[in-house]
């Protein structure tokens, strides 16, 4: 497609438009440009002018639910796995922060005892959990 080698901030922008073909399941730029009714050239001008397409980037990413990030670098996200130690120690702060509140006020009741928390803190750690697996399944 290129007769020339391409600069570093070029190729960036041709990896950019390759992944936008990946999302899209289109073989090539010419194919992308006809799909999202872009003009004809679009692609290749921002490659040679090495401009970075945001608004085709924002639009893709809030299309296919593929990260922006991923779409401007490459990268892909990595979800943390947390271990039992780190799981118990955020639980641990869920129920020192929640005690606090209660101190505070914050939350009504009589009922504060260290066993109350603790199922109060399983709860925050249980939605924790939920969340890094709902991120993990994200692209």
């Amino acid at each position: 497609m290129f007769d020339q080698s391409l600069s570093t901030e070029q190729q960036h922008v041709s990896n950019i438009f390759k992944r936008l073909c990946a999302e899209y399941n289109v073989q090539n730029n010419a194919e992308l440009e006809h799909h999202l009714s872009l003009q004809s050239g679009f692609s290749e001008h921002c490659i040679f002018s090495a401009t970075i397409p945001y608004s085709l980037i924002d639009k893709t990413s809030k299309a296919t639910h593929v990260s922006f990030d991923y779409l401007l670098n490459g990268q892909n996200q990595h979800t943390v796995q947390l271990n039992n130690d780190q799981l118990k120690a955020i639980k641990n702060g869920i129920i020192k922060s929640i005690k606090k509140m209660s101190m505070a006020g914050l939350i009504k009741g009589e009922n504060h005892n260290q066993e109350t928390l603790g199922e109060l803190a399983e709860i925050h750690v249980e939605q924790i959990e939920n969340e890094l697996k709902i991120q993990s399944q994200v692209k």
